[in-house]
């Protein structure tokens, strides 16, 4: 069974597939990295890959519009387990350009931006660009060149180019991280103790509505650890409501509480029930 997820090889959505494939702990899992976070979708849909990874938030950059997008208007899939995964950035060149002066540095544009003061300090005279992902850059640095090129990335990376890391932990944050979602075609709408569900809704375009519906949360003491809005894409002005609850105790509340957040709404979908997994 595949478990394909936001490639290439050598990025930090392959870390969190990873991490997954030890949480499931199903036999002859593999991964197949895709393109695109659309691309994931499609294999999980159509039967090509049994589970799909994609990134659905970062604590700096704030959520991924199109996973999210993806979930709520043109998937039936379900989100199955989550994880949070530090993102530790890394300058890495080949063994045989190591000691020697940078003169361009690679990596994606997020990553260039998390380490700008590391790179302005320390590389200050160095090319810096942008590539496609942190693996293209460090493909990028393993090749030969008449330049000396870095590119900044995660560890595997390195590892799987054959790169020295030079610096470790350089981005800016150090509390730099990005929430992944294991997705599934199995129903897991239903919800479960010791675990998180998410939900989407829309109200009616009346005032006091989305209060009242919020106000369910409340009357069953639900905490709610994600509450986002998106456009509808229909017209404007119009929204609908991500909310994630996270960490009860009590699954027939939270069960109750739903029930009546759908009877309250014009819209109601059920992404999912899922376990935290540590990475």
């Amino acid at each position: 069974m595949k478990i394909a997820y936001l490639g290439p090889e050598g990025t930090f959505t392959e870390q969190a597939a990873k991490c997954f494939i030890d949480a499931l702990n199903e036999r002859g899992l593999s991964l197949s990295p895709l393109a695109s976070i659309e691309d994931v979708f499609e294999a999980v849909e159509t039967g090509t890959a049994a589970y799909g990874v994609v990134p659905i938030e970062n604590s700096i950059e704030g959520g991924v519009n199109v996973t999210i997008d993806t979930l709520i208007f043109d998937s039936e899939l379900f989100i199955s387990k989550q994880l949070t995964l530090p993102i530790v950035q890394n300058l890495m060149m080949s063994e045989k350009n190591a000691g020697k002066k940078v003169t361009k540095i690679l990596s994606h544009p997020q990553a260039l931006a998390q380490c700008r003061k590391f790179i302005n300090k320390t590389y200050p005279d160095a090319i810096v660009e942008a590539a496609n992902s942190t693996a293209e850059a460090a493909k990028a640095a393993s090749r030969e060149s008449s330049e000396v090129i870095a590119a900044i990335g995660p560890k595997n990376s390195a590892e799987l180019y054959g790169l020295k890391i030079v610096h470790e932990n350089i981005q800016e944050n150090k509390k730099n991280s990005t929430q992944f979602v294991l997705l599934t075609k199995k129903d897991t709408s239903e919800p479960k103790s010791g675990c998180s569900t998410s939900v989407v809704f829309a109200t009616k375009d009346k005032p006091g509505e989305l209060n009242r519906v919020l106000g369910i949360f409340s009357i069953w003491e639900l905490n709610m650890t994600r509450i986002l809005s998106r456009p509808t894409k229909n017209r404007q002005s119009e929204y609908v409501f991500f909310i994630e609850i996270s960490g009860y105790d009590d699954a027939a509340d939270v069960a109750e509480a739903l029930a009546m957040i759908k009877r309250k709404t014009i819209f109601f979908k059920n992404l999912g029930t899922y376990r935290i997994v540590d990475a």
